[in-house]
């Protein structure tokens, strides 16, 4: 997406958190915790231009509608075709160059961005909490109050397992980030840089769709990066 020096300064900042702050005493976890839970739950639906990045491959740019409950839709600008879609049961990995979709279960640490209903807790033993916060670091910089929550999401079994460190910050509270992990267990860190719409009231529920027709025609972009129809070549049939 964007230059190594920023690739490298959120990954100083994020390092220089976890070696050099400290957590936030008992007191103030509670605050901290709610002004999280009740940011969370005020988001209806939301639309953003995102930075991703992660240590081996390149940096790049991509946008993310949400609409709860647990619908969302991930595109991304230039080359890559990778477009993800979630729904009440699956989550859709579909690769638009060759028509690809792979179904997995909708389930994983962005059930905090996509579930109607937050609760968060700082006891893990909380049966009516689905994320549970273990620290919560905060540091200063460039005059902004950052503030990092080590976060675990419910699985389908109802224990805590997805980790995800949600990154905001205050004055006015505003999520800004996250980091998750890859099946290869490296980081992939996402930088919210331009939220488009938030808490529409008619947003078209056609953005979580992927129907046969448009995939045959190859129009199957929704997103903001003005990403012209694939080229389908023609099936031989004899």
């Amino acid at each position: 997406m964007f230059k190594y020096l920023q690739n490298l300064r959120a990954l100083y900042l994020i390092t220089l958190l976890f070696l050099y702050s400290s957590s936030v005493h008992s007191s103030e976890m509670k605050e901290d915790i709610k002004n999280l839970e009740n940011y969370l739950n005020s988001i209806k639906n939301i639309s953003f231009i995102f930075e991703q990045y992660n240590k081996n491959e390149k940096t790049e740019i991509g946008w993310m509608q949400i609409e709860k409950p647990n619908k969302l839709r991930i595109e991304y600008k230039g080359a890559n075709d990778l477009i993800i879609i979630a729904n009440n049961y699956y989550l859709i990995l579909y690769k638009a160059n060759d028509d690809i979709i792979t179904s997995l279960s909708n389930d994983g640490p962005w059930d905090v961005l996509i579930n109607n209903d937050i609760k968060i807790t700082e006891d893990i033993k909380n049966a009516m909490a689905n994320g549970y916060v273990s620290a919560i670091k905060k540091i200063s910089h460039n005059g902004v109050n950052h503030i990092f929550y080590d976060l675990l999401m419910k699985n389908e079994d109802d224990k805590f397992i997805y980790p995800i460190i949600l990154h905001a910050s205050t004055n006015p509270f505003k999520l800004n980030g996250w980091q998750i992990y890859n099946d290869k267990n490296e980081a992939v860190i996402i930088k919210i840089k331009n939220i488009l719409k938030l808490n529409e009231q008619k947003l078209s529920l056609d953005i979580f769709t992927l129907s046969k027709k448009n995939r045959l025609e190859g129009k199957v972009w929704k997103g903001p990066f003005n990403k012209s129809p694939i080229i389908r070549k023609p099936t031989n049939r004899y």
